[in-house]
């Protein structure tokens, strides 16, 4: 495929179909589309900006049709990949674009981390530890890397858009959910990579795919919204557990008591009209009022009477299985507690405004409750075991044993200490994000591991040739995902054209 079928390509998979596919006037192509019986088509618009000189004023130009946007992308910089409802101009001349806020979003198809350095040279030097972050350090593979002037831009592409709809109350619980993701996001790899911008507006201008500056594509690596709400609320959970404790701490001991018995969860579990919603609807609500049962050592069995009461008073309850598997993640032991900043943002959308002020105010100083470290705890949490699991493959995994390991469960569970049920648990998840792989062995021979990590940098060390039939045999006896295959691709040589590229691409991945 062409670098410029390419961009189209990466292009035509961010804006899902937020634009219409031909011009309305002028259209060089043949119009096919047609509206869809008994409802009616909604299409938006976005901005491209011909540099960042002309960006940073806000100098641009409205496109509402993907045919417009192919055929002005390659003298464009910037783009805005969210689409809009309506975009205007404030200038006679139509230079000027107005109206790219968030409380204008129509859809949102992508999220983006944006990595500046201070110069081209330091970009290109510090691109491996762009790429490690990325691709190794993340649960989910980014769709798309471009290279700005000064850094990259790591694009992560929703497999379907996520419509903004406005909630009774005013608010864009949709938009609320998408910035938290953002904002998970963007603190992940500042822990990695410091040039991470922070602050950059998350549904804002980014750099637009040119066959120029795409320095990684990947189409199936799209990713869940709802996987990825789901990732952000663990990490957000995380981070409030490892803030330091020191502080104030004889203070929070006096006056921290059981989520369930602060305000917040009084006010959600009193409300009667939460419906189905993108973002905070009634799985988010459930979601969180079981963690917070589950922090307050409340038994599954009685969590689930409280929750089913309260569904059964909503306008629009859910079915009972729903509840019940919702109750199951929560008490699965990925959790810890329920986040201040989730809970935030279901009164925010939910609670009256003049309810919402009085329940913050009485709930300032006691939101959490401060987990015992691990050595004074009987029992550890999911995320304890994989940490423990991915720290001793990556011990053992290494050059002198061709980058795996060896062993067996109960080898495992015997050093690590963690009885076979919950390992083999732990390590399901750590297999089914594509984070360790692992052969079983036949008759005598014990089960070999190893991990994402490990594989790639043997791949990377390796000269062309021998690279092609590692990644072949990695193929075949590891049944690879198309996460793996993606490493594949990208691995191999910046041409495409190669006859070992194509033999790689017949891999039979089932």
């Amino acid at each position: 495929m062409s670098a410029m079928k390419t961009a189209q390509q990466a292009i035509d998979l961010i804006l899902h179909q937020g634009l219409r596919e031909t011009k309305a006037q002028h259209s060089n192509v043949l119009k096919l589309e047609k509206t869809i019986p008994g409802k009616q088509n909604k299409h938006g618009a976005i901005a491209m900006y011909r540099s960042k000189a002309q960006m940073a004023k806000s100098w641009g130009t409205i496109y509402t049709s993907k045919e417009a946007v192919y055929d002005n992308y390659a003298t464009s910089t910037h783009w805005t990949p969210n689409v809009f409802n309506y975009l205007t101009y404030t200038d006679a001349s139509k230079h000027y674009v107005k109206g790219a806020k968030e409380q204008n979003l129509s859809q949102i198809n992508t999220l983006v981390v944006d990595v500046d350095y201070r110069d081209a040279e330091e970009r290109q030097a510090k691109y491996a530890e762009v790429w490690d972050t990325a691709m190794l350090d993340v649960q989910f593979m980014p769709t798309l890397i471009l290279a700005t002037q000064k850094g990259y831009h790591i694009y992560y592409v929703f497999d379907e858009p996520v419509f903004v709809r406005r909630h009774a109350n005013g608010k864009l619980p949709a938009v609320r959910a998408a910035k938290a993701i953002a904002k998970s996001l963007k603190d992940f790899y500042a822990q990695k990579l410091p040039a991470v911008d922070v602050t950059c507006n998350s549904f804002g201008v980014f750099r637009v795919p040119r066959p120029d500056n795409i320095e990684y594509f990947e189409p199936k690596m799209t990713v869940d919204f709802q996987a990825l709400m789901t990732w952000s609320i663990n990490f957000a959970n995380d981070q409030h557990q490892i803030k330091p404790q020191n502080t104030q701490r004889s203070f929070y001991a006096r006056r921290a008591g059981r989520q369930i018995d602060q305000p917040w969860f009084q006010a959600l579990i009193n409300q009667t009209d939460i419906d189905q919603n993108v973002g905070y609807g009634r799985h988010n609500t459930i979601f969180t009022l079981a963690l917070a049962c589950y922090s307050s050592n409340v038994s599954q069995a009685q969590c689930f009477d409280i929750l089913d009461e309260f569904n059964s008073n909503l306008n629009h309850p859910l079915a009972t299985q729903h509840v019940q598997k919702v109750i199951n993640d929560a008490y699965s032991g990925q959790f810890h507690a329920a986040s201040r900043e989730y809970v935030n943002a279901l009164l925010e959308t939910w609670v009256p405004d003049a309810d919402r002020r009085v329940y913050l105010q009485r709930s300032q100083t006691t939101w959490y409750k401060y987990a015992k470290p691990r050595t004074e705890r009987v029992n550890s949490h999911v995320h304890e075991w994989q940490a423990d699991l991915m720290a001793y493959f990556s011990q053992r995994t290494s050059q002198d044993n061709n980058w795996f390991t060896r062993t067996s469960l109960r080898h495992i569970s015997k050093e690590l200490n963690i009885c076979l049920g919950s390992l083999t648990k732990a390590l399901n998840t750590l297999i089914d994000q594509g984070l360790v792989y692992r052969e079983k062995g036949h008759g005598r021979q014990a089960t070999m591991f190893a991990t994402r990590s490990s594989l790639l940098q043997h791949a990377m060390a390796l000269k062309q040739a021998q690279r092609v039939n590692y990644w072949l045999m990695v193929a075949r006896f590891l049944d690879p995902t198309e996460q793996l295959l993606a490493l594949q691709r990208f691995s191999l040589t910046s041409d495409p054209n190669t006859a070992e590229f194509e033999q790689l691409r017949l891999v039979d991945t089932g």
